[in-house]
């Protein structure tokens, strides 16, 4: 018979102060709920790793990089409200790709989940409409709301690559169950993306802009849903990263 994880309750959660008589929670039962919540993150094995203290600032990045990983920093330690209310609003992080969107959107949902408990999910957005497609065959085991509940009443979501796909009426329909049921709950979502939410100069041409990937009813609650955060005037971060590591 293998030993208890725990030594003081034997796995069962629960102890009995013996003063008292009165059960109490372990104290291996917080750690466990942790564990269970960054499971249900579904963050996929590239990206597990990444969180805001290994966020390497290599190379001559400026001062952007520095102001979204303090932007970051900001986020998580506001996140809970004075009357212990989760913020409603999101981040979106817009700029090429390899500029390390993913990684500080990741690496926040991860120290919420660690700090705050809540229940998180991440998905890819062009994987999500194929998965979604997939529930249309005679043989699926899921349904199209099998796949969107979970992501619309999760405590915080990033949605990456938002804008990815070509705006066909189906893609537009899936953004907008999902985008305008977290919306309406006032729960708060994280994205990323190669667009802008507009123009933020005269050289960002109207096609680089999500006006024209997204509803345009979703691109005005996107305003009101996230704080941007540019990054788009640094290096490929992937390259600078692996050329850092290579030294």
């Amino acid at each position: 018979m293998s030993e208890a994880a725990c030594e003081f309750c034997g796995d069962r959660g629960w102890v009995v102060d013996l003063a008292t008589n009165r059960a109490r929670r372990c104290s291996c039962h917080s750690a466990r709920v942790r564990s269970r919540r960054l499971e249900e993150l579904a963050i996929p094995p590239k990206y597990q790793g990444c969180r805001l203290s290994n966020f390497r600032l290599a190379g001559d990045v400026g001062d952007q990089l520095l102001r979204a990983r303090h932007d970051c920093d900001e986020y998580i330690d506001e996140f809970l409200e004075s009357d212990g209310s989760l913020s409603e609003r999101g981040l979106v992080f817009v700029g090429p790709s390899g500029r390390g969107k993913t990684h500080l959107a990741v690496a926040v949902l991860i120290e919420l989940a660690e700090q705050y408990g809540v229940r998180g999910r991440f998905v890819d957005f062009t994987s999500l409409v194929a998965d979604i497609q997939a529930t249309f065959q005679p043989d699926a085991q899921l349904s199209q709301a099998d796949l969107l509940r979970p992501l619309q009443e999760a405590d915080v979501v990033v949605v990456d690559e938002l804008g990815a796909r070509r705006p066909t009426p189906f893609v537009s329909d899936t953004l907008y169950l999902l985008i305008n049921s977290r919306y309406m709950a006032r729960r708060p979502t994280l994205f990323t993306s190669n667009y802008y939410l507009a123009p933020e100069a005269e050289e960002v041409a109207a096609s680089r802009t999500l006006a024209g990937r997204v509803p345009a009813s979703l691109v005005s609650r996107l305003h009101q849903m996230a704080k941007p955060i540019l990054i788009d005037a640094v290096g490929d971060y992937r390259h600078e990263l692996q050329a850092h590591q290579h030294r």
